[in-house]
């Protein structure tokens, strides 16, 4: 509020520098606590006299309204709620230099609502629950920080100078501003307790960082790849085939390989006219089709075993399907797969992701073993340099499950990718933390990526860190309300949003 502000000025230019001095220092080494110490630091100034922001709406005489929350309107009206977050949001937007302007417009309106529509449910809940800000408060809040100060401190001759109207909307504002502050503080303090502070600040008290090998499954040898295809040749043979795909009634299916029977170059022309799949418009052509992937479409192996021993131009009998019945032409004998062909072997691989994952997970624990039993003899570092692995490091950080804004992030030094899914695995995470100095962790399956990790040091979170813990913790927690409050309020069943077609007749047509 404007007292705040004015407060702030009193503070000495030294002590200013100061300030400035270490707030750049915690940017840099605390880049996200920094974001939300601006956020807390941000105040929402009440506008209260706007320049209007669309021609024609200006006037007093002018209002649009948008919706309702429960009984009551979401309205744009001069010096309205919805018209000051409406000037506060043209105001930050104005600086972003964008050339779509449309799209500003609609992000600065659609803000407008949504806060609009959020302080309404917040006046409407406070007041179904009997909830309210005395005058005495409102008058101390006036006093200290409303629009009747001179050089920072309130003055009579301007509060007598206020048109009386003007003043009756000031106290309104505050009050309305003073219940919304007072509800959410109320909900917060609900939300979480000293116990649970001090619960995360025992996790978050003690950091560790680590080296570790990565054995991505992705990155399987292609030379075992290929043996793999040699000895599941079947699966990969491919042949060219035609289909005709039949709802499930077995005499209508029958009718029409009867006609394929009697006169096998009707096939085109039936796909076209009574299949039911999207190689209809082909004339049934699919062209060519491995064997595993057409396992997936017929009831039974034998029924793909007949499928791939068909001749050229040859049918298959009618199939039964999990969707109907389906009639096959081979086009085209099948082949073996030529696994010396890169593209062959790739989509091998890709098969094997998908459907063979534990064999790759297999191949590489063992060798996830075999460097964990050299780096027990040799050294982590020159087990790694033996085998021709490489090995990668982490920042400190605490157990941080869930990788929560609550505690220091768990991220590597290097940019590699292959920790990032470890603060969703609570065993990995338990496993690091249970280290002593020289031990690896077993190899562990954590996402797409075999790891084996050393701890390297350990220390405690410095105190001014903690401290942040603090400060942070309950204004975090308050956000957090507030975003879920936001979204039940603006998907309840008590409003009415008309947001969308009041916007694009009033607003966009201007």
């Amino acid at each position: 509020m404007p007292g705040m502000e004015q407060k702030h000025q009193k503070n000495s230019k030294d002590k200013h520098m100061k300030e400035l001095n270490t707030v750049g220092r915690k940017k840099k080494q605390h880049p996200f606590l920094w974001i939300f110490s601006i956020s807390i630091l941000a105040i929402i100034v009440v506008s209260f006299v706007g320049a209007p922001l669309i021609r024609g709406l200006g006037s007093s005489n002018n209002e649009l309204i948008f919706g309702k929350y429960a009984d009551t309107e979401i309205k744009y009206t001069y010096d309205s709620y919805f018209s000051r977050q409406l000037d506060s949001l043209q105001n930050q937007n104005s600086s972003n230099g964008t050339d779509n302007y449309q799209y500003e417009t609609y992000q600065t309106w659609k803000g407008a609502f949504d806060r609009t529509v959020f302080h309404t449910a917040i006046m409407y809940n406070a007041k179904q629950s009997g909830f309210y800000i005395s005058e005495k408060k409102i008058d101390k809040t006036l006093t200290q920080y409303g629009p009747y100060m001179d050089n920072g401190k309130f003055s009579p001759k301007v509060y007598n100078a206020t048109p009386e109207a003007d003043r009756y909307s000031n106290r309104t504002i505050f009050r309305e501003e003073l219940t919304q502050q007072q509800y959410l503080e109320d909900i917060g303090q609900r939300l979480h307790s000293t116990n649970e502070l001090e619960f995360i600040k025992e996790m978050a008290s003690t950091e560790r960082n680590f080296r570790y090998i990565a054995f991505p499954v992705s990155k399987f040898p292609i030379e075992e790849v290929r043996n793999y295809a040699k000895e599941n040749s079947k699966l990969f043979r491919k042949m060219s085939l035609s289909r005709i795909s039949l709802k499930d009634n077995k005499k209508e299916a029958e009718v029409i390989i009867n006609q394929l029977k009697e006169n096998p170059a009707l096939f085109e022309e039936l796909a076209q006219n009574q299949s039911t799949d999207f190689y209809a418009d082909k004339g049934g052509d699919m062209g060519q089709v491995s064997y595993y992937s057409l396992r997936r479409d017929l009831s039974s192996n034998d029924d793909t075993d007949t499928v791939f021993e068909l001749s050229e131009g040859e049918l298959s009998p009618l199939l039964k399907t999990p969707y109907g019945y389906s009639i096959y032409r081979s086009d085209k004998v099948s082949q073996e797969a030529d696994i010396e062909n890169e593209a062959e072997l790739k989509t091998v691989l890709d098969y094997m992701l998908k459907n063979e994952k534990g064999l790759i997970e297999d191949y590489f624990i063992a060798k996830a073993e075999e460097f964990r039993t050299e780096a027990a003899e040799k050294g982590f570092t020159e087990a790694a340099s033996d085998m021709g692995l490489t090995y990668y490091m982490t920042d400190f950080f605490p157990i941080n499950y869930g990788n929560s804004y609550f505690m220091k992030q768990i991220k590597t030094v290097d940019n590699s990718t292959y920790f990032d899914t470890v603060s969703t695995d609570e065993r990995f995470l338990t496993a690091l933390f249970s280290l002593k100095s020289d031990d690896l962790t077993e190899p562990s399956i954590v996402g797409d990526t075999i790891l084996v990790a050393q701890m390297i040091n350990e220390k405690k979170t410095s105190k001014e860190e903690m401290g942040y813990m603090d400060s942070f913790y309950p204004y975090l927690v308050n956000q957090i309300q507030q975003m879920e409050l936001n979204s039940t309020f603006l998907n309840s069943e008590l409003l009415t949003n008309n947001f969308m077609s009041v916007f694009t007749k009033y607003i966009l047509a201007n």
